[in-house]
């Protein structure tokens, strides 16, 4: 395999060629603010690269929170909770109902935001709480494990991301308990 097929990052500096005309482009500063864009050579237009969103919910039941164990990078083998990312034309509400069914078989309804993360270079996680109203838990391509956790029994030193953590800290104190982890 050539370099050609090495593992890339998608990243402003990785951009070479405007979607628009095929044209070269290349790093300009951009009004109004002067920040460096990738700018087309030829047409001018102004390539932002924007971070991914993605749209997630905890379903609720019985004092509970369904947790799903990864079967895919990153995070194999750890757990998290129902999420993917929003696709072009459809809302946060909308994927993280989506992603909810894909992910799990359940149906749920939003029953508030739960809060928004966000870290540099990563997507924006939005993550809803929800109630459960219909369907059967199923394994998906991502996840192998489900597991219905109370407050105290959530698995913290076997999450999967910072933002799992941060919004199952959230959820718990909500209730009137400690956090741990």
């Amino acid at each position: 395999m050539s370099d050609d097929h090495a593992l890339r990052i998608l990243a402003p500096h990785t951009i070479r060629f405007c979607p628009l005309c095929g044209a070269p482009l290349g790093p300009q500063p951009v009004p109004p603010d002067f920040r460096e864009q990738q700018v087309c050579t030829r047409c001018r237009f102004v390539f932002y690269l924007n971070p991914k969103v993605v749209g997630a919910t905890l379903p609720e039941q019985d004092g509970a929170v369904l947790l799903t164990r990864r079967s895919i990078s990153p995070g194999r083998g750890l757990w998290t909770f129902p999420g993917g990312f929003v696709d072009f034309g459809e809302t946060v509400t909308d994927a993280a109902v989506r992603e909810t069914f894909e992910e799990t078989g359940l149906k749920v309804d939003l029953t508030g935001l739960l809060n928004v993360y966000t870290y540099p270079g990563s997507p924006v996680i939005i993550v809803y709480t929800a109630r459960v109203i219909g369907g059967a838990l199923q394994t998906c391509d991502e996840n192998d494990a489900f597991e219905w956790v109370t407050p105290a029994r959530v698995p913290w030193d076997a999450l999967a991301f910072q933002s799992t953590r941060e919004a199952l800290r959230e959820w718990v104190a909500a209730r009137g308990e400690m956090p741990g982890g």
